[in-house]
């Protein structure tokens, strides 16, 4: 009987250490998308110059995060510029779950930039104890990028770093 509690003790101690474990790791299954992501990194694969208003790089370079809202809704959340554009009103939804969304923009002419993205290859994982989204999207005027984004509070005084092809540092200053 003594053997068979022994036995019993070990097996339990065994199984909550391997249940404990888990708890570290993230999956796409407990990881919802409704909340606030800030973009830390776009990593650019392909880089258009030029474009309407201006190029990929200059525009994505304006924003700190996203908003994924319950409702499906979306919003963009700008850095602390100095900008003339406004965007109130209900530009964009999401549709989708955190291993295949995408973002779409209700009137692709209006703001002039269409900002929907198709998200491809997403990661999620847990670095340094939060939760980063990784995937890879072409945008409105031709290029392609890397997207690295965090689930945390959006800082609009932290805009995203982006490189070029080449692995170089590239800074727009649209609005400097």
């Amino acid at each position: 009987m003594k053997k068979l509690v022994l036995f019993s003790a070990i097996v339990f101690g065994l199984v909550f250490y391997s249940c404990s474990s888990d708890d570290d790791n993230v999956t796409e299954d407990n990881v919802s998308l409704v909340g606030d992501w800030r973009l830390t990194n776009v990593d650019f694969t392909d880089m258009q110059e030029g474009g309407i208003p201006a190029s990929d790089a200059c525009i994505v370079e304006l924003i700190a995060g996203y908003e994924f809202h319950e409702d499906s809704s979306f919003s963009f959340i700008l850095g602390e510029i100095d900008s003339p554009i406004n965007f109130d009103g209900e530009y964009w939804t999401w549709e989708g779950v955190i291993d295949d969304f995408k973002i779409v923009q209700t009137n692709p002419m209006s703001p002039p930039y269409n900002f929907g993205l198709n998200p491809t290859g997403i990661s999620v994982n847990k670095v340094d104890g939060k939760t980063t989204m990784t995937f890879n999207a072409d945008m409105s005027n031709g290029s392609a990028a890397k997207f690295t984004l965090v689930k945390e509070n959006i800082d609009k005084t932290k805009l995203p770093v982006l490189t070029k092809p080449d692995g170089s540092a590239y800074h727009c200053g649209f609005f400097d």
